[in-house]
Protein backbone atom coordinates (compact mmCIF):
# COMPACT_ATOMS: atom_id res chain seq x y z
CA UNK A 1 0.00 0.00 0.00
CA UNK A 2 1.07 3.62 -0.60
CA UNK A 3 -0.26 7.09 -0.15
CA UNK A 4 -0.05 8.94 -2.68
CA UNK A 5 0.58 12.97 -2.80
CA UNK A 6 -0.34 14.67 -5.76
CA UNK A 7 0.99 18.43 -6.41
CA UNK A 8 -0.60 20.37 -9.24
CA UNK A 9 0.89 23.44 -10.50
CA UNK A 10 1.36 23.85 -14.34
CA UNK A 11 3.10 20.41 -13.93
CA UNK A 12 2.12 17.29 -12.03
CA UNK A 13 4.27 15.93 -9.50
CA UNK A 14 2.93 13.16 -8.00
CA UNK A 15 4.62 11.51 -5.17
CA UNK A 16 4.25 7.96 -3.81
CA UNK A 17 4.95 6.70 -0.17
CA UNK A 18 4.96 2.90 -0.02
CA UNK A 19 3.98 1.78 3.81
CA UNK A 20 5.25 -1.24 4.71
CA UNK A 21 1.82 -2.87 5.65
CA UNK A 22 3.82 -6.54 6.41
CA UNK A 23 5.95 -5.05 9.24
CA UNK A 24 3.36 -2.93 10.42
CA UNK A 25 0.70 -5.62 10.99
CA UNK A 26 3.75 -7.74 12.61
CA UNK A 27 4.72 -4.72 14.88
CA UNK A 28 1.05 -3.82 15.88
CA UNK A 29 0.23 -7.82 16.36
CA UNK A 30 3.54 -7.97 18.14
CA UNK A 31 4.24 -4.98 19.89
CA UNK A 32 2.23 -1.87 21.75
CA UNK A 33 2.85 0.94 20.31
CA UNK A 34 0.44 2.85 21.08
CA UNK A 35 -3.49 3.05 21.62
CA UNK A 36 -4.21 3.03 17.44
CA UNK A 37 -7.24 5.13 18.14
CA UNK A 38 -8.61 8.19 16.74
CA UNK A 39 -7.41 10.37 19.74
CA UNK A 40 -3.99 8.45 20.23
CA UNK A 41 -3.40 6.83 16.26
CA UNK A 42 0.18 5.15 16.53
CA UNK A 43 3.32 6.85 14.84
CA UNK A 44 3.50 5.05 11.29
CA UNK A 45 7.17 7.21 10.04
CA UNK A 46 8.97 3.95 10.64
CA UNK A 47 7.25 2.19 8.13
CA UNK A 48 6.77 4.31 5.09
CA UNK A 49 9.50 4.70 2.66
CA UNK A 50 10.66 7.93 1.17
CA UNK A 51 13.39 6.91 -1.49
CA UNK A 52 14.23 9.19 -3.48
CA UNK A 53 10.56 11.26 -2.88
CA UNK A 54 10.65 14.22 -0.69
CA UNK A 55 7.68 15.84 0.61
CA UNK A 56 7.34 18.50 -2.10
CA UNK A 57 7.45 22.16 -0.51
CA UNK A 58 4.03 23.88 -1.95
CA UNK A 59 3.74 27.01 -4.41
CA UNK A 60 0.88 29.01 -4.98
CA UNK A 61 -1.77 28.11 -7.39
CA UNK A 62 -1.64 24.33 -6.48
CA UNK A 63 -3.66 22.03 -5.89
CA UNK A 64 -2.60 18.81 -3.28
CA UNK A 65 -4.54 15.70 -3.09
CA UNK A 66 -3.71 12.82 -0.61
CA UNK A 67 -5.19 9.22 -1.19
CA UNK A 68 -4.26 5.82 -0.09
CA UNK A 69 -3.72 3.24 -2.37
CA UNK A 70 -2.90 -0.40 -3.40
CA UNK A 71 0.29 -1.41 -4.87
CA UNK A 72 -1.10 -3.10 -7.49
CA UNK A 73 -5.42 -4.31 -8.24
CA UNK A 74 -4.86 -8.00 -6.44
CA UNK A 75 -3.14 -6.74 -3.20
CA UNK A 76 -4.83 -9.48 -1.09
CA UNK A 77 -3.49 -7.77 2.28
CA UNK A 78 -4.67 -4.40 1.11
CA UNK A 79 -8.19 -5.64 0.60
CA UNK A 80 -8.02 -7.58 3.65
CA UNK A 81 -7.11 -4.54 6.07
CA UNK A 82 -10.11 -1.98 4.56
CA UNK A 83 -7.84 0.91 4.71
CA UNK A 84 -9.52 4.33 5.29
CA UNK A 85 -8.37 7.99 4.36
CA UNK A 86 -9.38 9.40 7.77
CA UNK A 87 -8.35 13.22 7.34
CA UNK A 88 -5.19 15.49 6.77
CA UNK A 89 -4.35 17.87 9.41
CA UNK A 90 -2.63 21.01 8.67
CA UNK A 91 -0.71 23.19 11.24
CA UNK A 92 1.36 26.66 11.45
CA UNK A 93 4.74 25.40 12.44
CA UNK A 94 6.48 29.01 11.84
CA UNK A 95 8.11 30.62 14.50
CA UNK A 96 6.89 33.61 12.69
CA UNK A 97 3.67 32.70 13.09
CA UNK A 98 4.20 31.58 16.38
CA UNK A 99 6.11 34.00 18.65
CA UNK A 100 2.85 36.18 17.93
CA UNK A 101 1.14 33.58 21.00
CA UNK A 102 -2.20 34.28 19.26
CA UNK A 103 -4.45 31.87 16.93
CA UNK A 104 -5.84 34.14 13.90
CA UNK A 105 -9.07 33.96 12.93
CA UNK A 106 -9.60 33.01 9.14
CA UNK A 107 -5.81 32.75 8.51
CA UNK A 108 -5.65 29.87 6.59
CA UNK A 109 -8.19 31.15 4.31
CA UNK A 110 -4.89 33.62 3.23
CA UNK A 111 -3.08 30.59 2.01
CA UNK A 112 -5.99 27.94 1.41
CA UNK A 113 -8.81 27.77 -0.81
CA UNK A 114 -10.79 26.67 2.34
CA UNK A 115 -14.72 27.19 0.55
CA UNK A 116 -15.19 23.31 0.84
CA UNK A 117 -17.41 21.38 3.11
CA UNK A 118 -14.67 18.73 3.43
CA UNK A 119 -11.97 21.94 5.13
CA UNK A 120 -12.53 22.71 8.44
CA UNK A 121 -10.62 24.97 10.97
CA UNK A 122 -10.76 24.18 14.31
CA UNK A 123 -10.86 26.62 17.19
CA UNK A 124 -7.37 25.98 18.51
CA UNK A 125 -5.95 26.44 14.94
CA UNK A 126 -5.61 23.26 12.98
CA UNK A 127 -6.85 22.63 9.07
CA UNK A 128 -8.78 19.80 9.13
CA UNK A 129 -9.28 18.22 5.55
CA UNK A 130 -11.62 15.30 5.34
CA UNK A 131 -11.63 12.74 2.28
CA UNK A 132 -14.24 13.44 -0.46
CA UNK A 133 -16.03 11.04 -2.20
CA UNK A 134 -13.28 9.66 -4.46
CA UNK A 135 -11.21 8.68 -0.64
CA UNK A 136 -9.08 11.92 -1.76
CA UNK A 137 -8.18 14.80 0.71
CA UNK A 138 -7.64 17.78 -1.46
CA UNK A 139 -7.09 21.48 -0.92
CA UNK A 140 -5.31 24.39 -2.90
CA UNK A 141 -3.39 27.19 -2.70
CA UNK A 142 -4.31 31.00 -2.78
CA UNK A 143 -2.18 32.72 -6.22
CA UNK A 144 -0.19 34.86 -2.86
CA UNK A 145 0.04 34.08 0.24
CA UNK A 146 2.57 34.72 3.39
CA UNK A 147 5.96 32.03 3.10
CA UNK A 148 5.20 29.81 6.26
CA UNK A 149 6.24 26.70 7.31
CA UNK A 150 3.40 23.65 8.47
CA UNK A 151 3.21 20.21 9.77
CA UNK A 152 0.59 18.43 8.09
CA UNK A 153 -0.31 15.04 9.45
CA UNK A 154 -2.28 11.91 6.96
CA UNK A 155 -4.33 9.99 9.27
CA UNK A 156 -5.56 6.65 8.04
CA UNK A 157 -6.97 3.69 9.63
CA UNK A 158 -6.52 -0.66 8.79
CA UNK A 159 -8.59 -3.61 10.09
CA UNK A 160 -6.07 -5.81 11.90
CA UNK A 161 -6.70 -9.36 12.81
CA UNK A 162 -5.08 -11.12 16.00
CA UNK A 163 -4.16 -14.93 16.18
CA UNK A 164 -7.22 -15.21 17.79
CA UNK A 165 -9.62 -14.59 15.02
CA UNK A 166 -10.20 -10.89 16.91
CA UNK A 167 -10.41 -7.53 14.24
CA UNK A 168 -9.88 -4.40 14.95
CA UNK A 169 -9.65 -1.14 13.40
CA UNK A 170 -6.26 0.30 14.23
CA UNK A 171 -5.66 4.13 13.63
CA UNK A 172 -2.32 5.42 12.26
CA UNK A 173 -0.40 9.07 11.30
CA UNK A 174 2.34 10.22 9.31
CA UNK A 175 3.84 13.57 10.05
CA UNK A 176 6.37 15.30 7.79
CA UNK A 177 6.80 19.06 7.71
CA UNK A 178 6.52 20.70 4.35
CA UNK A 179 7.25 25.19 3.34
CA UNK A 180 4.88 26.64 1.61
CA UNK A 181 5.92 29.47 -0.43
CA UNK A 182 4.32 32.06 -2.20
CA UNK A 183 7.11 33.41 -4.63
CA UNK A 184 9.66 29.85 -5.68
CA UNK A 185 13.30 30.59 -4.36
Amino acid sequence: MFIKINLTTKKNYPRKFPINLKDLEAAVKSCYLGLGTPYQPIPIDNFVSLGDNQFPAIPAKAKISIKLCPENEDDFLYKLSDPKLVCCKVKNVDRKFNDKDRIAKGYWKKIFNCDSKYIFSAPEGTLFISPNKEGKCSISTRKKFPNTIVAYSIMFSLIIEHKDGYKRRYYFILDPVVEIRSNPR
